[in-house]
């Protein structure tokens, strides 16, 4: 059975520092004043600087008090260490009684983070204090380019990596070929990041084990039908991760992710498929299922939430077949319709059949139902009324 002290430890140090009134900054990476000397800022020496006296680290766990380029008074701990020294007045360490640490547990008890105490009449709760909202980027949540840039060539193909080979072998692929292709990368564990290369703005990528690296395209407002590389999506190498947990954008604040697809290319016309033919597949797996096949005659796009827009749908040259490969959910069945309403009107949509089973195009090779081309279980639909939505009826495909 967990203590009290046992529930307080996992409650995350902004969250503590919210709730004691202190000022966090910096995208939840530092907050001030500090509890130990009060300095509120970082600043010395004439030397100016904005982020909170207080650091914060390991994966939001930790806190240190921090001056320009050296440590401050010597203050840290984690959030209970925080709290000790606010409420209580003192370390956590110099308190010896049951009635030294009573204000420490009735601060977290208020708040719902731990037990209150036996025998005492509950404590008055009061609404949660979350840290402010991250600040957003007006420029479109994107990374510096350059960054993005240097983190892939720090990063190492995936069959030279123990963890990114067995992800893909868990799906039936081959490593080395793919390293050939070089559709994915993997962070080296021991790699220095980037600041937004973190899961949930706080978590570096290497430590959260989002290490697996896709290139994210978007359309190049220069040069209409082209795309242009802005971003990398990350997925989670963990083998026993929980699902919520298998993807990462850049901590660039919401909408990160918007308007980006997968490709192997900047340009889908010209990217020596031999068939005017687009294949548009839901989610990393299934742009991989077929992006790597050898001798591939197609071309291919990954799309993720938030990739059904019209600058995505004009990638797609007018009067070629599209093939929408969409997952058997309601998500999926949204986001294909969704783009199958933007195409061009000379485009024929094919969209895929449900499949009862809900299974995506990796299972279905697994289970020995592959489809063998991108055609392979779809059906035509109906073209659009001008200006109108994606009917809910469809036709049989041609003989």
């Amino acid at each position: 059975m967990s203590t009290w002290f046992d529930q307080a430890r996992e409650i995350a140090v902004v969250d503590v520092a919210a709730a004691l009134g202190l000022d966090v900054r910096g995208d939840h990476q530092s907050f001030g004043p500090c509890p130990g000397c009060g300095e509120a800022t970082r600043a010395n020496k004439g030397r100016r600087d904005r982020r909170g006296r207080c650091t914060v680290f390991a994966g939001g766990r930790a806190w240190k008090c921090r001056s320009n380029g050296s440590d401050g008074c010597g203050a840290q701990g984690d959030g209970l260490a925080l709290a000790s020294l606010v409420t209580a007045g003192q370390p956590h360490r110099e308190l010896d009684s049951h009635e030294d640490w009573r204000p420490v547990r009735d601060f977290y008890a208020q708040y719902g983070w731990c037990d209150p105490e036996e025998d005492r009449p509950a404590p008055v709760r009061v609404p949660r204090k979350l840290p402010p909202a991250r600040r957003e980027d007006p420029s479109g949540q994107r990374p510096p380019l350059e960054e993005v840039l240097r983190l892939w060539a720090a990063s190492v193909p995936v069959d030279r990596d123990a963890e990114g080979a067995a992800w893909i072998r868990l799906r039936g692929w081959d490593p080395v070929a793919f390293a050939a292709l070089d559709l994915v990368r993997v962070i080296p564990a021991d790699a220095e990041l980037p600041r937004w290369a973190a899961y949930r703005d706080r978590v570096p990528w290497t430590q959260s084990g989002h290490r697996l690296l896709i290139r994210a395209f978007e359309p190049d407002p220069d040069e209409p039908g082209r795309l242009r590389w802005a971003s990398l999506h990350a997925r989670n190498l963990q083998a026993d991760c929980d699902p919520g947990d298998k993807a990462a954008w850049p901590a660039m604040g919401t909408g990160s992710g918007a308007g980006l697809v997968m490709a192997c290319g900047d340009d889908l016309a010209h990217e020596g498929a031999e068939r005017r033919l687009v294949v548009v597949a839901e989610g990393v797996p299934d742009f991989l299922e077929w992006a790597h096949r050898p001798g591939r005659d197609y071309s291919v796009l990954g799309v993720w939430s938030g990739s059904a827009t019209p600058g995505v749908a004009e990638l797609v040259p007018d009067g070629w077949d599209v093939a929408l490969r969409q997952h058997a959910d309601k998500s999926g069945e949204d986001y294909a319709r969704k783009l199958a309403s933007l195409l061009p009107r000379g485009c024929k949509r094919h969209r895929l059949q449900p499949d009862e089973t809900g299974r995506d195009d990796v299972a279905r090779r697994q289970s020995g139902a592959p489809a063998a081309d991108p055609m392979d279980g779809t059906i035509v639909q109906v073209e659009l009324e001008p200006g109108g939505e994606p009917p809910d009826r469809d036709i049989p495909p041609p003989d």
